[in-house]
């Protein structure tokens, strides 16, 4: 049974446009010729007379799409195209549903089937100039906040810690503006303090866990939230200092008569959402206005602040060459493992330690202190059964077996689209013969074979370049292995954890066994 929902709509706009019932009819007789070889049923959602095109929110609307995405649906049919979108935009995703669940959109008026190749490409041209209104509406966007920005007014989002918003009216409109929250700023106010007083950021995550000094939220502060908020423009005063401070970094600055340090500073363009995080943008590209807040730390205090993370930042060199999994092993709560080093007696003693438990106690990890050489040991014996043993040897992400063929699909494709063609040339003799709809549907029905043969051919090409991809990976890991074994002794320090560290994503321990993962 081929199940095609209809969907009529009477314009909220004319009472001139074709009722609802004549909508239906005309759809049912469309879809008894052109569909006349199967045995159809009729989904009619006709609930939505009155309510407007302009967006998807009307009840059979949403109800239809339930059903597409139920899989109750074949095809779905409109008298006219506007009957169920007059946004190219939305009209692009709800088609995107449909090819995600193999429907087909019918417009009886517009005499355009999805199915057909015809069809299709009218949708791939409707995609492009939906991409092309969310580019110009994403610029739009970008445009406005960037302009309110520049005038010193909050654009929204997260706020600053121990900072409020308000709305004040200026002209005929109101804005948000940021103020600064009195019952809450002081735990900023000691970040920075401790920061200046030469406290490195882990240093002051366990102050203030020490100390029960928690976020608005109630929890710990971390070392992330820490930096972000050392390094937020926000808190700094609007002197000359800090405008030369900025216009060094190469930032976007007001006229330099903006700042009489008597307010603060907002920092946009600090950030770029990214596709599962926020990523931080180089100081170059932040634009610097001056807020109506009042300023929380003196130019010269927060400048200060900034050159004490820099420094913190700065590469230092280990004092002591030891410890081969450093920066790869792993603690059983996730956390990085370090090492530390001390002399005794004239003896070396290295241990591995969860950074975790160095910062929040035995509370948060009860992993303890392992010595260095136990695992250094245990990890190099690990490959050295990989060596011996390389048929036993296996990535972390194995890939499956290739489910076809792609020389075998593409000709398999090559025959159907001669046969599409064919059919083609037929058509343009007999467009007013009766066999001219016999043809339309052997052209449908190769086409979609067509297609599916398509997907079939990506998934295996994909499948294809995984499996080459493994095999070379594994290749290489396995020379490293060996190379690393056979110059062990040979090796300075730092290239033998350099090899360590691009040959293994990450080793765990897990109190008793050490995992290696490749």
């Amino acid at each position: 049974m081929y199940s095609i929902g209809i969907y009529p709509r009477k314009s909220v706009y004319r009472d001139n446009s074709d009722s609802v019932s004549v909508q239906v009819q005309l759809c049912k007789d469309y879809a008894g010729i052109v569909f006349k070889d199967k045995d159809i049923e009729f989904h009619i959602y006709d609930k939505d007379e009155g309510f407007s095109g302009k967006n998807t929110n009307r009840p059979s609307f949403r109800e239809m799409m339930e059903d597409v995405e139920s899989g109750k649906l074949d095809a779905v049919m409109v008298y006219k195209l506007d009957r169920i979108s007059r946004n190219v935009q939305e009209f692009s995703a709800m088609y995107e549903v449909f090819q995600q669940h193999n429907v087909s959109f019918i417009s009886v008026k517009e005499s355009f089937d999805t199915g057909t190749p015809m069809g299709r490409t009218v949708m791939y041209i409707l995609a492009a100039f939906a991409q092309l209104e969310r580019e110009n509406t994403s610029e739009r966007v970008a445009d406005n906040m960037k302009a309110l920005g520049s005038s010193g007014k909050w654009t929204g989002g997260k706020l600053p810690a121990g900072m409020t918003s308000v709305r004040r009216k200026i002209g005929d409109k109101e804005h948000s503006y940021l103020a600064v929250d009195e019952h809450t700023i002081g735990n900023v106010k000691l970040l920075y303090r401790l920061m200046c007083d030469g406290y490195t950021i882990t240093k002051v995550e366990r102050y203030c866990r020490d100390h029960g000094i928690r976020t608005q939220s109630g929890k710990f502060f971390s070392t992330s939230q820490i930096y972000n908020i050392i390094s937020n423009p926000v808190y700094c005063q609007n002197s000359m200092e800090a405008y030369y401070y900025f216009k060094d970094l190469g930032c976007a600055l007001p006229d330099p008569s903006a700042f009489d340090g008597s307010r603060g500073l907002i920092g946009y363009g600090r950030t770029k959402t990214a596709a599962v995080s926020q990523k931080r943008q180089k100081a170059s590209s932040w634009s610097i206005s001056v807020g109506i807040h009042d300023y929380v730390i003196p130019a010269a205090e927060w400048i200060a602040a900034q050159q004490m993370l820099n420094t913190h930042k700065m590469y230092r060199a280990a004092k002591h060459k030891c410890g081969l999994l450093k920066g790869t092993l792993r603690c059983k709560c996730g956390s990085r493992m370090d090492i530390r080093t001390y002399q005794k007696g004239g003896i070396t003693f290295s241990y591995y330690y969860c950074a975790k438990m160095a910062r929040q106690g035995k509370e948060a990890c009860d992993s303890g202190y392992v010595r260095a050489s136990v695992l250094d040991d245990a990890f190099l014996g690990q490959l050295e059964e990989i060596r011996i043993n390389p048929d036993r040897f296996s990535l972390s992400e194995t890939k499956e077996a290739m489910t076809a063929d792609a020389p075998s699909i593409r000709k398999q494709i090559r025959e159907l689209e001669r046969q599409i063609s064919n059919l083609t040339t037929a058509l343009t003799g007999a467009m007013e013969t009766a066999a001219a709809s016999y043809i339309i549907q052997q052209i449908n029905s190769i086409d979609e074979n067509k297609r599916k043969l398509e997907s079939d051919l990506r998934k295996a090409e994909v499948e294809k370049r995984n499996e080459e991809t493994a095999e070379e990976t594994k290749t290489r890991i396995l020379n490293d292995i060996e190379w690393l074994l056979q110059n062990m002794d040979n090796l300075e320090y730092s290239v033998k954890n350099e090899v360590i560290r691009k040959t293994v994503k990450t080793c765990v321990f897990d109190g008793d066994v050490l995992r290696i993962i490749f």
